[in-house]
Order: C-alpha cells, then sequence, then structure tokens
C-alpha cells in the first residue's frame, strides 16, 4: 500500500491533529445541541498533495469529517444539522484546483455549505463573518511562511464566540528572518508581534527562538482573547521540528479534546518512525521497544511538572477546590490528558498529600471526577 505521506511526516502528523480534533469536536458539538458548525480554512492550497482526489489536503480531510459527522447526528436525532465549510486560496493554480475539488459537495439541500474566495484571507474576513454568524466556528490557519494572517486584520474572526483556532506557527521561517535587521524584513513581522517594536519587547532573558514564540503567543492569545493557547512541535521523519500547531481556546472541553488528539498524534508519529525503522535498508528489531521507551518518558516527565502545577493551585488558591477547578491548568501547562490529570491526583492520594475524596462515592471508585474535592492534608 503507497503510503501518501512517505517523506512528509510532518504533514501527516498536522493533518492527524486536524482530523482527530475535527471528529470530536464535530460530534461533541452537534450532538450537544448546536445547529450548525462552520469550518475556516484559510490558506487552503492544494499543496504537494499526491492523490488524485486530493484526500490528502486539509480541505478535504475537513469535509470528509464534517459530512460524516452530520450524517451520523441526523441518523440518531433524526435532525439534520447545517455545516458551513469556507476556503481562501491565493495562488490561482491552486485556487484553481480547490474549487474543482470542493464545489461538488456544495449541498443546500443537504445542509452542506460551500464557500470559496480566490484572494488573500486577510480581505475574506467580510464573507467569512457572513458566513459563520450564529454558529460555532473553527478556524484552521496554515500557512506556508508568517505573513497573511495579521492578527489586526483577522481579529473579528478570531474573537467570534463561540469558536477556536488552530494555527501553524512556521518556526523555522520565523526563527531565521526574525535575526534579521533589515527594517523592511522586520515589518513583516509587525502583524503577528504586535506592531513595530516588536524586538524590544522579546524577552532577553530567554534564547531568540523561544523569545519570538512567547510574544507571539501573547499576541495571539490576546487577539483572540483565549483562555487557553497551547502549542504542539510537529517533526519531520528525521526527528526535527519543523512547525508548531498553536491552539487558542476559551473552553475547558475543548482543551481536553485538543490533549487527547495530540496525544494521539504523537503515537500515531512514533508508530510511521517505528515501522520506517523496521523496514528500511537496516531494519532495527528493537524499534517497538523505542517507541514505548520515548512515549512513556516525555509523559511521565509532562506529569511530573502538572503535579507541581496542581500542588501550586492547592497551596496559592486554597487546599481544597475541586477536580473539575484544577485540570484545566494541568492541561493547558503540560501536554498531558485529563487521565494524566486523574492519575497524578490518585498518586498524590496514595502518598497521603491529598486526601482520596472521590472514594466517598464509593469503595469501587478509583479516580475522582470533575466534581471531586481534592484537599490538600501535607505538603510535598
Amino acid at each position: 500500500m503507497v503510503d501518501v505521506y512517505d517523506g512528509r511526516g510532518q504533514t501527516a502528523a498536522k493533518h492527524f491533529i486536524l482530523r482527530r480534533y475535527l471528529q470530536a469536536l464535530a460530534f461533541k458539538l452537534l450532538h450537544g445541541g448546536y445547529s450548525a458548525l462552520s469550518y475556516v480554512d484559510g490558506f487552503s492550497g492544494p499543496w504537494e498533495s499526491k492523490t488524485a482526489d486530493h484526500s490528502d489536503t486539509s480541505f478535504m480531510i475537513a469535509i470528509g469529517v464534517l459530512k460524516d459527522a452530520q450524517k451520523k447526528v441526523g441518523e440518531a436525532t433524526g435532525i439534520v444539522p447545517e455545516v458551513r465549510c469556507f476556503f481562501a486560496e491565493e495562488k490561482a493554480s491552486a485556487y484553481a484546483q480547490l474549487e474543482a475539488a470542493v464545489r461538488r459537495h456544495h449541498d443546500p439541500a443537504g445542509r452542506f455549505f460551500i464557500g470559496t474566495h480566490y484572494g488573500k484571507f486577510e480581505d475574506a474576513v467580510d464573507d467569512i463573518m457572513d458566513m459563520v454568524a450564529g454558529s460555532f466556528a473553527l478556524t484552521f490557519i496554515d500557512p506556508t511562511g508568517w505573513t497573511g494572517y495579521e492578527f489586526p486584520k483577522i481579529a473579528r474572526l478570531l474573537r467570534h464566540q463561540p469558536g477556536e483556532v488552530l494555527l501553524n506557527y512556521m518556526q523555522p521561517f520565523i526563527d531565521r528572518f526574525t535575526h534579521w535587521d533589515d527594517p523592511i524584513n522586520s515589518a513583516t513581522f509587525d502583524g503577528i508581534l504586535g506592531g513595530p517594536g516588536w524586538k524590544e519587547r522579546m524577552d532577553k532573558s530567554l534564547p531568540r527562538s523561544e523569545a519570538a514564540l512567547a510574544l507571539f503567543t501573547e499576541q495571539f492569545r490576546r487577539s483572540g482573547p483565549f483562555r487557553y493557547v497551547v502549542s504542539t512541535p510537529i517533526e519531520r521523519d528525521e526527528g526535527d521540528a519543523t512547525f508548531r500547531i498553536m491552539y487558542g481556546t476559551r473552553s475547558d472541553r475543548g482543551l481536553e479534546a485538543y490533549r487527547d488528539a495530540e496525544h494521539d498524534a504523537r503515537r500515531n508519529q512514533e508508530e510511521r518512525r517505528s515501522a520506517a525503522r523496521a523496514t528500511g535498508p537496516m531494519p532495527d528489531m528493537f524499534a517497538g521497544e523505542q517507541l514505548t521507551t520515548r512515549t512513556e518518558i516525555e509523559t511521565a516527565a509532562a506529569c511530573k511538572r502538572a503535579r507541581d502545577v496542581l500542588l501550586a493551585q492547592l497551596h496559592n488558591l486554597g487546599s481544597s477546590l475541586t477536580f473539575g477547578a484544577l485540570w484545566p491548568a494541568m492541561l493547558a501547562a503540560e501536554p498531558i490528558r485529563k487521565t494524566n490529570a486523574k492519575d497524578i491526583c490518585v498518586a498524590l492520594a496514595e502518598e497521603g498529600i491529598i486526601l482520596p475524596s472521590w472514594k466517598d462515592r464509593g469503595a469501587r471508585v478509583r479516580k475522582p471526577d470533575d466534581g471531586d474535592s481534592i484537599i490538600l492534608v501535607a505538603t510535598s
């Protein structure tokens, strides 16, 4: 079987996150009573597609996921929810392919709407705002560089509620060109780094790459404004990071769903690498063991840091807080899942640091739920 992502491990990981997160989001929202869901793709392409039907592109992945969710929710509830998609592309040859690929899926009678825009994403904001009105909107911003999505120009879309944003932060390009002292080049970053003078606002105590990322993250957060902004480094098959997926949300549940998708994407990428090592020119018989070891090490390290976040909250905000008040900060700070946060509480209870109050609901209750109190009884 041909792997359409051969040599494009970073694209495979990006698309995996998009697919998995959009699946969770669509079913949760449409089953939860939202009458309309919108998906906006600001830099649609297609780019480097290796399939005749463009099934390895973000726009066709989104259409497939959303049509499936709409169909299943309609069958389960008897009410077909409305789905709206908007795709923007400014390169003529790519737009022609995009338009030809998506047009046949435009089905007003079936409550599945598709709009397209030939031109800059920033220039489509008025049309996009008309489309997303009255709906939950997920916006996917996947540029090939760092221009075309200046936060002041797309702020209305970022502020749309209810809504969330996935954004591709092109870290190697941004790291390289923020080093330049050329004023013309520097001005191209004004729209995503807070305007002129952004170099003076960078944290000098951090390496330049980290300082640029921190400044970008803060500008992204403010533009929403978002309650949580988290990022996931996306690696090539060789193992070096090529960009980051940034996620902005105002929802605890959205954060939970994203961390689940992120975890699954990391596992999937490791499995791809393991398979490549096992079948390559020099097969690695220990590939599977390396997969398990790396995943466990990374998760264990993140959980250790998240434990400190939990204890800090108990010390600073009150020695008794509900689990529902604690886990969002843990997931916002570290790449862990809600189930890991529960396991951390269980471990702290076994150490005698917190009370296992969840057992008050029954001796067989093993882990806390949102309403259970997490009560500090000793300092760590």
